[in-house]
């Protein structure tokens, strides 16, 4: 009797699911290159600059002593950070303002060979195609303080201008943390501030200096222009980029890169509303182009 040839069964795997595609990771914010190239091809409303001046002039640059004063104390008075700045400035005190519209700096002032405070490269090239534009013919030494406090860790005053402008109007009766009155704590997110060992009412600066480290930005070591936009666009959130595909008005409105769209309250967007306040980084913006700050790329 033959013997039934035994054949293996071939067992077929099993099909593997068809794997779902990974979603597309939406960024939240622009990237530094994005901010960089947004903020040197801003151009502001013609019709607007006159406006934009008056408030660099009557609450910015007039309020330039409180402001740097606040930046101080949120370092502590009295440091430099590490830097030979009253040695290479002939003893310049960075904390006394300046009056742009006194005699301007020549530019002969400037050392003719590379020095502590000259940078090469593109920096270097970066800072002699702004003088050239520079309307007050402010030479690189009037802004080297700005510049190298900047860079090296001291909040820029310009900054916490520009958050008292976003967050109060420049009213210096609010707090800073959020425009809730100073006559209490806060109610709004961040509640219960200051914290500054006294009851209210409080002072302008005692509670600034509370809302900058509150916020950490006394650890901050690098003031660069992405930093600065990004952290002045947060003050009221990224949904304009993220959610609506336009630049926030908070930062561009009276300049070409801002048309309309507008939260007009909490979670409700209007897309015909046009923003009345002008934007920060416009503030910025024209500040550079008058030659009263000069804000490091990276």
């Amino acid at each position: 009797m033959k013997k039934k040839k035994y054949i293996a069964v071939t067992v077929q795997p099993k099909a593997r699911p068809a794997s779902k595609p990974k979603p597309k990771v939406t960024p939240s914010t622009p990237t530094d290159i994005e901010y960089q190239q947004l903020f040197d091809t801003c151009v502001i409303t013609k019709e607007k600059v006159a406006e934009v001046d008056k408030v660099i002039d009557e609450k910015v640059l007039i309020n330039r002593p409180r402001y740097e004063q606040i930046a101080t104390q949120v370092q502590g008075a009295g440091t430099n950070f590490g830097l030979p700045m009253p040695s290479v400035l002939g003893g310049t005190n960075f904390f006394q303002p300046r009056n742009f519209y006194q005699t301007p700096v020549p530019q002969q002032a400037l050392p003719s060979q590379p020095g502590p405070l000259q940078f090469p490269g593109l920096l270097q090239r970066s800072m002699s195609t702004w003088g050239r534009s520079n309307p007050f013919n402010l030479g690189f030494t009037a802004l080297q303080p700005d510049f190298l406090f900047s860079a090296s860790g001291r909040i820029p005053w310009f900054f916490i201008a520009c958050v008292h402008y976003l967050e109060c109007s420049f009213n210096f009766s609010k707090h800073l943390h959020n425009g809730d009155p100073l006559t209490g704590y806060t109610v709004q997110v961040p509640a219960g501030r200051p914290k500054v060992g006294h009851p209210p009412p409080f002072t302008f600066e005692e509670s600034a200096v509370d809302a900058l480290k509150f916020m950490k930005f006394d650890k901050v070591r690098q003031w660069t222009l992405p930093f600065i936009l990004r952290k002045l666009e947060a003050y009221n959130g990224f949904g304009y980029f993220k959610y609506k595909k336009i630049n926030s008005p908070y930062l561009w409105s009276f300049s070409g890169h801002y048309t309309k769209g507008k939260y007009v309250k909490d979670g409700k967007f209007d897309k015909d509303a046009v923003s009345q306040q002008m934007g920060s980084a416009v503030i910025l913006k024209r500040m550079e182009e008058r030659g009263l700050i000069y804000i490091p790329r990276f």
